[in-house]
């Protein structure tokens, strides 16, 4: 099944490569990348059942500070 996605994935990248090469924006072409390897990463995950924690703890661990600066400022 793995197989079947990354020759998807392969296919895309195919068409949409080339469409990146002409206008020549280096920064464009690593974040497109970027999020194709952690698409591909999140299949891979995905169909072999691994344990990923939840990316909402990532968001928590960022804004538990800013919100208790909030709550000593305005309690």
């Amino acid at each position: 099944m793995l197989l079947f996605f990354l020759v998807i994935a392969a296919g895309c990248i195919a068409i949409d490569l080339p469409l990146l090469k002409r206008k020549g924006r280096t920064r464009d072409r690593l974040v497109w990348f970027l999020f194709w390897a952690m698409g591909i990463a999140a299949v891979y995950c995905s169909l072999n059942k691994v344990k990923v924690p939840s990316p909402l703890y990532l968001v928590i661990m960022i804004y538990k500070p800013v919100n208790t600066l909030f709550e000593s400022w305005f309690y």
